[in-house]
């Protein structure tokens, strides 16, 4: 994010566009796929591009579970915003987005505390069901032996030699 007279790279650090909160946290191709991902758990059809778009569609997507959207946001815009500092101050690489969910559903599991009787165990439940799915999904993904290699016809076979 951009300071005043900040004279660092405005950048976002997971793709090439510059950095605002709405970007960072709702429209970087990494913020899509987590919101994907989300998305996925609960059977929404889209995906939120703001924090206003967010509260909109956790009410349509989850209306039941009203007293755990804050907690819900602020564990996903939690862990984007720890990725990306990672990256930026720590020089580390985050291989997979899915990681980041798994931040974010600790982060949940954690802050369940907070809550008492039925509804730790809802939120509880929540985020173990998220990650379960998160994982099920970077699960599915083709491996990179399981692609098809081209086979090279006679004009390939004749320029390597």
């Amino acid at each position: 994010m951009i300071k005043p007279k900040w004279k660092g790279d405005p950048t976002c650090f997971f793709c090439p566009q510059p950095e605002t909160v709405n970007h960072l946290l709702f429209q970087c191709s990494t913020a899509k796929v987590i919101l994907a991902t989300v998305a996925v758990c609960f059977g929404a059809t889209n995906v939120p591009k703001t924090l206003d778009q967010c509260w909109v569609w956790c009410e349509r997507w989850l209306p039941a579970g009203k007293k755990f959207h804050t907690v819900g946001i602020a564990a996903i815009c939690w862990a984007i915003w720890k990725a990306r500092n990672k990256i930026c101050f720590e020089n580390k690489i985050i291989l997979d987005p899915i990681s980041i969910i798994c931040h974010a559903c600790a982060l949940m599991s954690y802050w369940a505390g907070l809550y008492e009787g039925m509804d730790k165990e809802a939120l509880e439940e929540g985020a173990t069901t998220m990650l379960r799915i998160a994982t099920d999904l970077l699960n599915k993904r083709p491996r990179k032996e399981s692609y098809l290699l081209l086979q090279d016809n006679e004009e390939d076979r004749q320029n390597e030699e």
